[in-house]
């Protein structure tokens, strides 16, 4: 049953992906076909046709410009697509340009190709998501959603869901959280049932989304239900308070004028695309290449300044929560943690050495985890990694730490660049925010995004 209940809800939207797929096929040899008539070029369409589409597919799909959702902006759509073609466009052109050899294609051909193809395929989108929004007026492709609360918050929430613009919202029922005593929306929408049987209501609807509209949005509370329905094949969205979305620090979307967080525990496209691991590969390789003999001019350094191991290793836990072994450059005096047990450093902390002082402000301490990042322990960007010992702690203070685990950990990220030091309970606590944030938002712009952040810091010197 709770198969066939998931089928129903990603049946439409797969359809609706294979006809983006499919047009989008058809557009591009039309347009292809005809560009080589009109310069009566001499090489196969179909062979060059088949290369180009397995290439577009793959890249309109880790940029999500393949989503069968009824909600994808129009606006938000057309706009990616032409940053993107554009870009390919650019770069082949400039290739050309340095006179790189790209064959027989020349840039009068890739220009006038960028034209109509992105023309077209901007054309095909706006055509087929008008389409599913008259459908969503009928019924066809809408949000079946549950609602967690019965209270006045419930209640606002869900006539606003119900008269949605475009109808894409319809609600199935409520569910009575543990700490209300009595509902005041049976007459809107029925009542599936208790808070203790989510999971099993979830399995017994077609259901795409659960909101969380608590009178009482006490944060335990809600992070209890999360971790509940976690697991589960739905997108969960929480009622913010006025902090969370004024901070930014999580992502929010407005539905009829109420902001929601999305809860998001699915992969995302450009992670688990495998393109983020192929970049890391590529990227750390030359990276390790091009500064080797820094590297070695470093250790040189380190093994002058003070006695020990240029390299310092230490067990950390990564991706799935996967103990493996970091590598640093050494920036503290041996056996630093001999007298004190494991502690997080401090900014004055007496055990750093006069160059390692150097080396923890420009992160060069950082570097050898090209290595780790290489061998696919860690990725170039993610949350950072910490050690057993402080993980098992931390997971019994802040619900759903587990959640960092769903993505390798990083040489820089998100909280490195936003608050760089733990120096207390509260630093673990904002940097736990940020991390989320990284996870629910992770894509190539938010990664490239982080880099150059990240150089930045570097170069000032504003590193721990």
């Amino acid at each position: 049953m709770e198969i066939i209940n998931q089928l129903l809800v990603r049946i439409p939207k797969w359809i609706v992906s294979w006809i983006l797929v499919f047009l989008d096929a058809t557009a591009g040899y039309i347009v292809l076909k005809n560009i080589f008539i009109q310069f009566e070029l001499d090489f196969s369409v179909s062979s060059v046709f088949v290369a180009l589409q397995i290439f577009w597919c793959f890249l309109f799909w880790i940029t999500n410009l393949y989503s069968g959702d009824a909600q994808t902006s129009r606006f938000v759509e057309t706009e990616n697509l032409i940053k993107l073609t554009f870009f390919i466009m650019a770069t082949a052109v400039f290739l050309i340009g340095i006179e790189v050899d790209l064959g027989p294609l020349r840039s009068q051909y890739i220009i006038r190709y960028w034209i109509f193809f992105s023309s077209s395929v901007i054309l095909i989108r706006w055509i087929v998501r008008t389409i599913q929004k008259q459908l969503l007026k009928k019924g066809f492709g809408r949000h079946n959603v549950i609602v967690v609360g019965t209270g006045e918050n419930s209640k606002y929430v869900t006539e606003k869901l119900l008269n949605h613009g475009q109808k894409l919202y319809n609600v199935i029922g409520t569910i009575k959280a543990d700490d209300e005593i009595n509902g005041d929306i049976e007459s809107m929408v029925i009542n599936l049932g208790n808070e203790k049987d989510i999971k099993v209501i979830i399995s017994k609807n077609p259901v795409s989304d659960i909101v969380i509209a608590l009178d009482n949005m006490d944060h335990e509370h809600v992070m209890k239900l999360i971790s509940t329905i976690n697991g589960a094949p739905v997108s969960i969205k929480i009622v913010p308070d006025l902090y969370e979305v004024v901070s930014g620090l999580a992502r929010t979307e407005q539905i009829s004028g109420v902001p929601l967080i999305e809860v998001n525990f699915q992969e995302s496209s450009w992670s688990s695309s495998g393109m983020k691991r192929l970049f890391d590969l590529i990227f750390s390789f030359l990276l390790i290449i091009v500064l080797s003999p820094f590297f070695v001019f470093v250790g040189i350094l380190i093994k002058i300044t003070s006695k020990g191991p240029i390299i310092y290793s230490q067990e950390r836990l990564g991706y799935m929560g996967k103990p493996y072994w970091i590598y640093k450059f050494r920036s503290m005096i041996v056996n630093a943690e001999e007298k004190s047990g494991p502690v997080w450093a401090s900014d004055d902390d007496p055990r750093v050495t006069p160059f390692g002082r150097i080396l923890r402000k420009f992160r060069i301490d950082e570097l050898p985890q090209l290595i780790n990042v290489f061998l696919g322990q860690m990725s170039l960007i993610g949350p950072r990694p910490e050690r057993p010992y402080f993980t098992e702690k931390l997971k019994e203070k802040f619900p759903l730490y587990d959640r960092r685990f769903r993505v390798r950990p990083g040489i820089t990220g998100w909280s490195q660049i936003k608050h760089p030091s733990d120096l207390e309970e509260d630093d673990v606590r904002q940097k736990l925010r940020y991390d989320f944030y990284y996870i629910e938002n992770l894509s190539l712009n938010l990664d490239l995004k982080i880099l150059i952040s990240t150089i930045v810091v570097v170069l000032s010197g504003k590193g721990r």
